[in-house]
């Protein structure tokens, strides 16, 4: 014998808190939503104007790993450390019978990770020059083992800043020189790793990424310049980390948890929207057809199964392409929602709810309320749809994942909206930057894991209800 399903929304849910599944997707759920909550303390709506921006993120290492991961490895990895201009020692002399003026700015940087700094980005160097004449400006760089490499000298005729990466064709020309007077061995400068070298053991494996090994210690980063009058310089330096953030960097800079944190009301917005309206979409036909029964009932039944063949993601594909060839840019996601009602107005929800409607329909409340004069809108709006929300509900909270999926597809096939950093997106832009084969794996494994997560959560929630409605399955 069948326990009797519970009649109303909150009968419902304290039922399905009853169950084990049902209260671990809520706890699931509720950390998903705290995501959405915190958007606006980690990440305002600034930061996502600046998404697409590269230079908005240029202090941010390229495709970091998230910090977590030397937890596992059991290593402290090298991680952002910013020396501004005011952290610089600065010192002032008058020289040449007071026409000149001698300017050294000294800071010295601890270094006491266990891996280089990033590969990528090495290391930035900013100098800004306030000086109406030709400057003279000598870069050194001290290391531990008291060894002095010159990174960079010459007269600068402008006030233009200097900005000096790893990469810089004259920190490369200076690494080059730096090896070969110190192990004998010439490598071409297009071939050294300044990131590696001057921060590795004297040696012949300085220079090579996998076997060179971290020289620990107290480094120091000189600028000496010769100014004309009342020139000045300042500098700021920044060396780019191998960690960075909870979740990493992309390509671009970009910390992965603000599109992870943005990309959960996104998804949770679009998959409850795009099943909350087909839904109630779907309930209105399938209470239509059961109602009033005859050509209607027939004309709807014959529609259901001709929208239940249709394909609707190629067809949504091509949509999403058309548009973006008439209009030169991606479909918005709002619009992808009206879409999916024009192409599945009727489905097997429709099917279901006009079955329950057919029961609903002989009981005898219904019979005397007909007799008592109620119309058919008052008798549907009034008595039909409050017992048929049970069953809407499962319906509703199954179909969240598949449409958070298709957001992900959409975004992956490049037919997202590209202006908002979805969990779908982040992935299309792993995949377009190859990130599985070059070994970035923490930019597909985390949006991955929130999205399985949160379509797990939804599918454990309509096992919860769908055991507590359905008479096969309900328990005493």
């Amino acid at each position: 014998m069948s326990a009797p399903a519970p009649l109303g929304v909150k009968a419902l849910f304290k039922e399905v808190l009853s169950t084990k599944s049902g209260k671990l997707s809520l706890i699931i759920l509720i950390v998903i939503a705290s995501l959405a909550i915190m958007v606006p303390i980690y990440a305002g709506p600034e930061v996502i104007r600046r998404w697409n921006n590269p230079r908005a993120w240029e202090n941010q290492p390229t495709c970091a790993a998230p910090e977590w991961v030397d937890f596992f490895l059991g290593i402290r990895s090298c991680r952002n450390t910013y020396i501004g201009s005011e952290e610089f020692f600065k010192y002032n002399k008058t020289i040449g019978g007071g026409v000149y003026k001698l300017i050294v700015l000294r800071t010295d940087i601890s270094y006491d990770y266990d891996t280089f700094p990033n590969i990528w980005d090495g290391f930035r160097l900013s100098i800004t020059i306030n000086t109406t004449q030709n400057m003279f400006v000598e870069i050194r760089w001290v290391r531990p083992d008291e060894r002095v490499v010159v990174l960079w000298s010459d007269v600068v005729y402008s006030s233009a800043p200097l900005t000096f990466l790893a990469t810089h064709p004259d920190i490369r020309a200076a690494t080059s020189a730096f090896i070969y007077n110190t192990t004998g061995v010439y490598v071409e400068p297009d071939k050294t790793f300044p990131q590696i070298a001057l921060f590795a053991k004297a040696g012949p494996n300085m220079n090579d990424p996998d076997k060179a090994e971290v020289l620990k210690g107290k480094y120091r980063l000189v600028i000496s310049a010769v100014v004309y009058g009342e020139g000045d310089v300042n500098a700021s330096f920044l060396i780019y980390g191998r960690v960075f953030g909870l979740a990493g960097t992309d390509n671009l800079r970009r910390d992965i948890m603000i599109g992870i944190l943005w990309g959960a009301p996104i998804a949770l917005a679009f998959g409850l929207s795009a099943s909350l309206i087909l839904s109630f979409v779907h309930a209105f036909f399938g209470i239509t057809a059961g109602w009033f029964g005859g050509r209607v009932d027939e004309f709807i039944q014959r529609l259901t199964e001709v929208f239940m063949i249709i394909p609707v993601l190629p067809i949504l594909i091509l949509i999403s392409y058309i548009w973006t060839t008439i209009y030169l840019k991606t479909m918005p996601i709002w619009m992808v929602i009206v879409i999916l009602i024009a192409l599945s107005p009727v489905g097997g929800g429709t099917l279901t709810v006009r079955s329950l409607t057919l029961q609903i329909k002989e009981e005898q409340y219904i019979l005397a309320t007909i007799a008592y004069g109620a119309g058919s809108r008052r008798i549907i709006f009034r008595h039909i749809f409050p017992r048929v929300t049970p069953y809407m509900i499962v319906g509703i909270v199954s179909a969240v994942p598949s449409y958070i999926f298709l957001e992900a597809a959409l975004s992956i096939l490049g037919l997202g909206d590209p202006t908002l950093p979805t969990w779908g997106k982040i992935l299309s832009d792993a995949y377009n930057a190859k990130a599985l084969y070059i070994g970035w794996w923490w930019w597909i494994l985390v949006p991955t894991f929130f999205i399985a997560v949160t379509a797990f959560a939804f599918a454990l929630l309509g096992y919860a209800l769908d055991k507590i409605v359905n008479p096969r399955l309900r328990e005493m």
